[in-house]
């Protein structure tokens, strides 16, 4: 990485801040760049643990809640990988080929030890375990043991876990060599003769066999000099030599976690870690987000004050259904806006999105045409507000469908005891008010809209009923949408609409109206 590249990355860490709040003037750790920013981009930084000292790694960022680092040269301070590797029971070795392709693998203890055992992380050192015959000739060097010398000098089952399969042989002379090191030497190579002697094989090359293809890039200059030993009966290895011979180096990747102690819950949330090794703030009532940073939104309104007015289609919460969403299409005007349902399963709140009751859009779906209409009440009952209900009808007569179809949203015009009369009733639509008299006070006086979830036909009422101007009148006088509003085709329900007695009764997708696919209905709120 060039020099300008380096500095760019060092200057926008600078402004970093963590989960916890705490502003970060310089990042110690892969962690705390991927803590800062989950959508970071695995590549090369400049990191400076607990020191002055700046050390430029390889950050791979795997999910927003782990990775690994890579290390492009070493210390002499064993502090480095404590800090810098929150397990020892792996490591990610990525090898580098002659074909210049990277492949990588998760190298493990063999299953029938782990329980007991874990991988040792050492560096210029190997207590414990057999001393790596490079070590006089190379100097510096990242070791990874598998089993420890009071362990492997048996004649018993050895080896290791890679591409999650174990790996087996017998150490036929209980020779305890059981490790992978790493070189950081970055003088010319001289290195010890012992490869052109023993003992490539294709038991050794497993690990390698079992890669899949590195596709973040490691710079090349990362990828070190190797040895394996195994055994004992196992095997010898060293890159670019006899069934290694088409391969470069390799560089070993430790994993770092993103853990409850790293993260804060606000507004009184708390912190949980899920089987899979992910901290989860479960956030207290009110608040979402992954730190329960944010407010819940209930509404478009919601939206417009915590995001901007910005027309779309946005997720808000349900109040009766603890902690699930639905989607609802907001158009924002100047002072007001319009909330439009998606087909969901979700139980509505109503009166989150419907504050001003004199009037609601209609937005219905034709032949793959979008057009809207404004409905109101008729001039003389001007004053009365409409009613709009989830899976309800308080008040007013139910739908013929309400149990074959529901739920539904449901829009009442005329209520039970004033629609009981034999006056002139209706409904009014783009400023015009379309009337019938109620010759036998059947209060039918409403329009529903069913989510259907069964995908239940209706009930045959509707074959008793021609299809009349009256009940048509709001579909016939729509005007065309425009392309910024359209909503999505999930947005339009199947309707029944139903007035009076003498009024009329119709469902969409039926006789005169069978390429009507189904309608929307936009309800007002103040901005």
């Amino acid at each position: 990485m060039n020099t300008f590249i380096k500095t760019l990355a060092l200057l926008q860490v600078i402004q970093y801040v963590d989960a916890a709040g705490v502003c970060l003037s310089i990042p110690r750790l892969c962690k705390d760049i991927l803590l800062s920013n989950p959508g970071s981009r695995s590549r090369e930084y400049t990191i400076f643990l607990d020191t002055d000292k700046s050390m430029d790694v390889f950050c791979e960022f795997s999910s927003p809640y782990h990775g690994y680092t890579y290390l492009k040269d070493i210390s002499e301070n064993p502090f480095i990988l404590r800090s810098i590797s929150a397990t020892t029971e792996e490591i990610k070795v990525v090898h580098l080929r002659t074909s210049g392709r990277q492949y990588s693998t998760i190298l493990e203890e063999l299953s029938r030890y782990k329980s007991n055992h874990s991988l040792s992380l050492q560096i210029n050192e190997n207590r414990g375990f057999n001393t790596p015959l490079n070590a006089p000739f190379l100097g510096k060097y990242i070791y990874v043991g598998f089993l420890p010398r009071s362990v492997a000098s048996s004649r018993s089952v050895q080896g290791y876990r890679a591409g999650s399969k174990d790996w087996e042989f017998h150490n036929c002379d209980a020779n305890p060599n059981s490790y992978i090191a790493f070189f950081y030497n970055n003088s010319p190579l001289r290195t010890h003769s012992y490869h052109k002697q023993c003992c490539f094989n294709g038991y050794m090359r497993k690990w390698i066999d079992v890669s899949k293809e590195y596709t973040p890039q490691i710079p090349f200059d990362y990828f070190r000099f190797f040895e394996m030993h195994m055994g004992g009966c196992g095997g010898y290895v060293v890159p670019k030599y006899s069934t290694f011979s088409d391969i470069v180096g390799a560089v070993p990747g430790f994993r770092f976690d993103i853990t409850c102690s790293d993260i804060h819950c606000h507004n009184g949330g708390t912190c949980r870690m899920t089987d899979a090794r992910k901290p989860v703030c479960s956030c207290s009532q009110g608040y979402v987000g992954r730190f329960c940073q944010e407010k819940v939104p209930y509404s478009c309104k919601d939206i417009a004050m915590l995001k901007g007015a910005i027309d779309g289609e946005y997720s808000i919460y349900s109040r009766t259904s603890q902690n699930m969403q639905y989607k609802v299409f907001c158009e924002f005007h100047q002072t007001y806006g319009y909330s439009f349902v998606s087909n969901t399963n979700v139980s509505v709140n109503v009166d989150d999105l419907f504050e001003i009751r004199s009037h609601v859009v209609v937005r219905y779906l034709r032949r793959g045409k979008q057009y809207e209409s404004i409905l109101e009440q008729i001039t003389p009952y001007a004053n009365k507000p409409l009613t709009v209900q989830y899976n309800s009808n308080r008040g007013f007569n139910t739908p013929k469908n309400a149990n074959r179809m529901g739920p539904y949203i449901y829009l009442g015009f005329l209520d039970q005891i004033t629609g009981r009369y034999r006056t002139k009733q209706g409904y009014r639509v783009n400023d015009a008010d379309q009337t019938f008299v109620n010759c036998d006070s059947n209060p039918n006086s409403y329009l529903a809209f069913y989510f259907n979830p069964k995908k239940n036909p209706p009930v045959g009422y509707y074959k008793r009923f021609s299809y009349g101007p009256l009940m048509t009148k709001w579909l016939d006088d729509a005007v065309p949408v425009n392309s910024y509003k359209k909503l999505p085709v999930s947005y339009f329900l199947q309707f029944e609409m139903h007035l009076g007695g003498c009024g009329g009764y119709i469902v969409s997708g039926y006789k005169t109206l069978s390429d009507v696919h189904g309608a929307s209905l936009g309800m007002r709120f103040e901005i």
